[in-house]
């Protein structure tokens, strides 16, 4: 590597626009650019990059040769796939030169990612503890025994987590998914009520993520007045890029799945015997042996979760105890809104073999339409003037507050500018 400077001169001076703050796992560091002290995470990918780190020049691994200017050089085009608000985004790629004395310089290379400081969606889907302030006083002979109402007049079911951070993580990881399945960067609604995506790829080469879990969905800390900050989702160790359609006089056996990969716990699997699993099985839930994975799976995997955010824990297998029942079991109860509830129930009963005409192809922008159906209510739920919805302020809100503060700031600068100018100008008459 280190006979190849050239090449890797962007790397070299890439690593001086950042600053170690700490290592806050082994090979883990939180890092801030200099420039703006934006705080970001820097893996240590050395090892994942060359065979022998210690060598000199180091020999590049299967991915590095990938990666690397002197290989497929995929690193940008994977720093293009993998940038998205609502994804854990690759930032940078540096190399740091480590050298001891008498020695010749041994490059430390590492890849810069987003940082959510507020950790992960499965910190919150614990069972709560009770604190010790809160625990009955132990039972002695001359404790009298007395009936508990289990269900007071006028006292609703507890909730579990609020609504609106419910509705929050369900738009962001479609907006996330709508990016990884269908290549549509965002949906944004017009004037006249239509909705318009925006950066829509025909091209575009559907991915499953295949390990949507609680713990992959990272949360950030507000950066203004909104209630919620940022929601991401990240690790893509299991991400396979996939799929598949049919021209017109394929013999194969008819499938409507648009993107098709094995299950996560499998490496490898032929297209064909996965056009015949997905055939035989269909949309079916739960997952059957040998049954592939689609983009369904993704819905149902984000299903599971909303569900777990509406049902308060009592054990720790939380998610394992909201796979044992349906989804209409699981909400019958709860007193969250029917448009989530119901919209939960889409995302686990979602079925593209059932159709009028058995002979049309699955939607090419089937996620992004379940997104725009969540944005849709999102902002029903705002105009319900519930007590939660009051004092709400969403991230677009915000972000648009700060826009007009920063109008109203541009403006007074050109007006005072403007006063001083003529002032100047009197001073000639």
């Amino acid at each position: 590597m280190a006979d190849f400077k050239d090449a890797y001169t962007e790397y070299y001076n890439t690593g001086m626009k950042y600053e170690f703050i700490t290592e806050i796992a082994p090979k883990v560091w939180k890092i801030s650019r200099k420039s703006d002290r934006m705080e970001y995470l820097a893996q240590d990918a050395t090892e994942t990059l060359f065979r022998d780190v210690n060598s000199v020049p180091q020999k590049l691994t299967d991915y590095g040769y990938l990666l690397s200017p002197e290989g497929q050089n995929l690193l940008r085009p994977i720093k293009a796939i993998l940038n998205h608000p609502n994804l854990v985004s690759l930032v940078d790629c540096f190399a740091l030169q480590f050298t001891s004395s008498g020695k010749r310089g041994r490059d430390q290379w590492f890849t810069v990612w987003d940082y959510c400081d507020a950790g992960n969606l499965g910190n919150l889907l614990v069972p709560q503890q009770p604190r010790p302030q809160d625990r009955a006083p132990s039972l002695d002979e001359d404790t009298e025994m007395e009936d508990i109402d289990t269900n007071p007049e006028g006292q609703k079911e507890p909730k579990f987590l609020p609504e609106a951070f419910c509705w929050h993580v369900l738009t962001s990881v479609l907006r996330a998914l709508a990016w990884l399945h269908d290549g549509v960067y965002d949906l944004q609604q017009k004037e006249n009520g239509a909705w318009q995506r925006v950066a829509g790829d025909i091209d575009w080469q559907p991915m499953l993520h295949r390990d949507i879990t609680p713990q992959n969905i990272f949360i950030g800390h507000p950066r203004r007045r909104e209630w919620y900050g940022p929601v991401k989702l990240g690790n893509y160790g299991r991400l396979a890029v996939t799929g598949h359609c049919q021209t017109p006089g394929d013999t194969r056996v008819p499938t409507f799945s648009k993107a098709i990969a094995p299950h996560p716990c499998e490496k490898f699997a032929p297209i064909e015997d996965l056009i015949t699993h997905d055939t035989l099985h269909g949309s079916v839930y739960p997952r059957q042996a040998n049954q592939p994975y689609t983009m369904v799976s993704e819905y149902r995997a984000l299903g599971e979760i909303i569900q777990a955010m509406m049902v308060e824990p009592t054990e720790s297998e939380h998610i394992k105890r909201i796979q044992s029942q349906s989804v209409r079991v699981n909400l019958k109860d709860l007193k969250y809104t029917g448009r989530l509830r119901n919209f939960v129930v889409k995302l686990m009963e979602f079925d593209p073999w059932h159709k009028t005409n058995p002979t049309q192809p699955n939607p090419m922008h089937a996620t992004s339409e379940l997104y725009r159906e969540a944005l849709l209510g999102v902002q029903w739920f705002m105009s319900t003037g519930n007590d939660e919805v009051d004092n709400l302020v969403t991230p677009k809100m915000a972000e648009y507050e700060d826009y007009i503060e920063h109008t109203k700031l541009k403006a007074e600068g050109l007006m005072d500018s403007y006063k001083n100018v003529q002032e100047i100008l009197e001073e000639f008459k």
